[in-house]
């Protein structure tokens, strides 16, 4: 039988990518195509939707909002989040929302299909870096950068004491035995805490707050 998809993302490049790989599921009907949470409640409210892949950033509300609606509307619809996201505690979160896949765009398009594949089968499905992050960071709250500022964990700041060393994301990837995905997420965590943009302004930034020893 063939199943209906709905795509919820703003970004045309990903969304027209996301389309052309549910093209090649040999079982695929409708493809549904959204940018905002408005155009997607009432595509859902008016077609049968077996799978939603949701962004979780979207231009008039947050996606999140959208997974206990859908839920109530039809609690059969499997939700797939495809989300750039890499907060640890904002992906259990949603997580606990009850949603069948978590995938995220810093990963292969394949990775989608893979999580499609999955679900059909009755299992849920994490991509690949955000397991790594799941299991690489131990949540133990180092050292606050400001009293309203997000705190860096034990693993982040590993990380940013080889960034400051001048090793690579690769170097830094092979010595601790996680992906090059991996560090450069805690990476770009780490720059959005301490609201910088680039590596110099990190390592500055790491060592004005103490964060690294001279």
């Amino acid at each position: 039988m063939a199943q209906n998809y709905l795509i919820i993302e703003d970004h045309l490049m990903l969304s027209t990518l996301i389309e052309r790989q549910l093209e090649g599921i040999q079982d695929v009907g409708t493809i549904y195509n959204v940018k905002n949470g408005a155009e997607a409640l009432k595509c859902f409210k008016t077609n049968y939707i077996d799978f939603v892949l949701l962004d979780l950033l979207l231009p008039d509300m947050e996606g999140v909002q959208l997974i206990p609606k859908f839920k109530e509307i039809n609690g059969n619809t499997k939700i797939i989040v495809v989300s750039a996201e890499s907060d640890i505690t904002k992906i259990k979160n949603v997580a606990k929302l009850g949603i069948d896949a978590y995938v995220s765009k810093m990963n292969n398009d394949q990775q989608i299909l893979k999580a499609i594949k999955s679900v059909k089968n009755g299992k849920r499905f994490i991509s690949d870096d955000i397991l790594e992050l799941l299991f690489s960071d131990d949540h133990f709250e180092v050292m606050p950068t400001s009293h309203s500022q997000k705190f860096l964990t034990k693993r982040e700041v590993e990380i940013l004491e080889y960034i400051a060393q001048e090793m690579t994301s690769k170097q830094i990837a092979d010595l601790l035995l996680i992906s090059r995905h991996t560090v450069e997420t805690h990476k770009r965590r780490m720059m959005q805490k301490l609201k910088v943009t680039n590596t110099a302004g990190l390592i500055k930034a790491a060592y004005d707050k103490q964060l690294l020893k001279s």
